[in-house]
């Protein structure tokens, strides 16, 4: 019948086996079972980079597409908040800010000098 998908006969059975036709399917194709094509696959771009440290390096920035070579800030974390509530611990009042402005103790933001967004962030601790 129109409805349903008959295979030919195998051996030790004496009529063709009928199945319901699946839908999206003819059912009048004759021995020849036609399956959906298969969805392509996206494409994703995996960023691989090497290590980001306190100084600009070389990756891909997911935003862009494109290999870049990195432009650093350095941002206060808690390398610096600790160094400043340990000089004040110790007395040592008017020191209590150097630690702000000394780049050994601040993380640095790595940005992407094409769309400005941020790659990483580089934390001390």
């Amino acid at each position: 019948t129109a409805s349903q998908r008959c295979y030919p006969v195998q051996q030790g059975v004496s009529a063709p086996q009928c199945f319901p036709a699946q839908p999206g399917f003819s059912a009048q194709l004759t021995g020849v079972a036609y399956a959906p094509l298969p969805v392509q696959p996206t494409v994703t771009r995996v960023a691989i980079s090497t290590a980001l440290y306190d100084v600009p390096g070389q990756t891909f920035c997911p935003h862009c597409q494109e290999t870049v070579i990195t432009s650093t800030e350095s941002e206060a974390g808690l390398l610096a908040w600790l160094v400043c509530g340990g000089l004040c611990f110790v007395g040592c009042w008017l020191c209590c800010c150097i630690p702000f402005c000394l780049d050994s103790c601040n993380d640095v933001k790595h940005h992407c000098p094409r769309c400005q967004q941020v790659l990483y962030i580089y934390k001390r601790m």
